[in-house]
């Protein structure tokens, strides 16, 4: 299995938040797409818990429908919250490109489990969520 196939896990989560953090909040003359801020929670409509997601490096994963190569992602607290982050080339911004994004959870294999199957993938999860958002989106995942 290739780096760039590997779940998200903790030390890669951790990494990419350093990374968002240290660029702040986008603009300031960086390159890379225009992103928009956007955070959220994570909320299990039955069975299943955000905690128990917490203890195993999970993530959730954003990919623009209108330019499917522009991916952002985000490190799932305890409390089931993130906020999204965007990579281009080697660099992050903090916030996903603004337009509509297909959303999937990045879990390592030993507890992909925890969650349904169709919620690990962008084609089956059957979550959408639009950017800008004035509120924080919830994404609504079962075991």
């Amino acid at each position: 299995m290739g780096w760039r196939t590997w779940p998200l896990t903790s030390w890669r989560a951790a990494a990419c938040c350093g990374v968002i953090a240290a660029l702040g909040c986008g603009g300031g003359g960086q390159e890379g797409p225009k992103t928009v801020p956007l955070s959220g929670k994570v909320v299990f409509t039955k069975g299943g818990s955000v905690a128990r997601l917490n203890t195993r490096g999970a993530g959730v994963e954003f990919q623009s429908v209108e330019q499917p190569e522009v991916r952002a992602s985000g490190s799932i607290e305890e409390d089931g919250t993130f906020m999204m982050g965007t990579r281009y080339g080697d660099a992050a911004k903090s916030g996903v490109v603004p337009g509509q994004h297909r959303v999937r959870l990045t879990l390592d294999d030993e507890f992909k489990h925890l969650v349904a199957p169709q919620f690990l993938q962008f084609e089956r999860s059957g979550i959408t969520v639009t950017a800008p958002s004035d509120q924080p989106v919830e994404v609504k995942v079962w075991k």
